[in-house]
C-alpha cells in the first residue's frame, strides 16, 4: 500500500536542489497532478510501473511532492550502489529513504526524523498539508 512520508522541513534545500543530488542514482521524470490529485491512480500505477526489472525484481520508486502541481517520480537505477546500503527486504524504499537520502542529502540524522517525518496513508489529504503549508514536502512510497 502507498504511503506519503511527510517532512516538516527539508533541511536547507531547495526542492530542485535535492532531485539535482538524487540524479547519481535515479533516473527522473515529471508527474502533474490534476486539480484535486485525482490522477493518483495513474501516478500510483506508473510507480509499479518503474518499479519491476527485467530481472523480476523490484526496484525503490519514489515521487517527491513539494507543492504545487508537479511532482517528480524518482526509480533507483538498476546499477546503482545504493542498492547494497537498503537493509530492509519488505520495505526497501522506506529503508533507503530513511537511512540514506533522508540523512545523506537532507542533513536529517534518526533524531532530526523522529521530530520531521510523519507518516500518512491518505495520500490526497498528506499533499494537500504540503500545498497548505503545513509540511515542506512529501515523499510518495510503494
Amino acid at each position: 500500500m502507498a504511503k506519503a512520508v511527510l517532512l516538516t522541513k527539508a533541511g536547507n534545500l531547495h526542492p530542485l536542489s535535492i532531485l539535482d543530488r538524487l540524479t547519481k542514482d535515479f533516473i527522473q521524470e515529471d508527474f502533474i497532478f490534476s486539480h484535486g490529485f485525482t490522477n493518483f491512480d495513474i501516478l500510483l500505477n506508473r510507480m509499479n510501473t518503474l518499479s519491476a526489472t527485467s530481472k523480476g525484481n523490484m526496484l525503490p520508486v519514489l515521487t517527491m511532492y513539494p507543492g504545487g502541481d508537479c511532482s517528480f517520480i524518482n526509480t533507483l537505477k538498476e546499477k546503482s550502489n545504493l542498492l547494497t546500503e537498503i537493509k530492509d527486504d519488505e520495505q526497501p524504499t522506506l529503508s533507503l529513504l530513511k537511512e540514506v537520502i533522508l540523512p545523506g542529502i537532507l542533513g536529517l540524522n534518526q533524531a532530526d526524523q523522529a521530530e520531521a517525518v510523519s507518516y500518512s496513508e491518505d495520500l490526497p489529504a498528506a499533499l494537500q498539508a504540503v500545498e497548505d503549508g503545513r509540511y515542506a514536502l512529501a515523499f510518495i512510497i510503494l
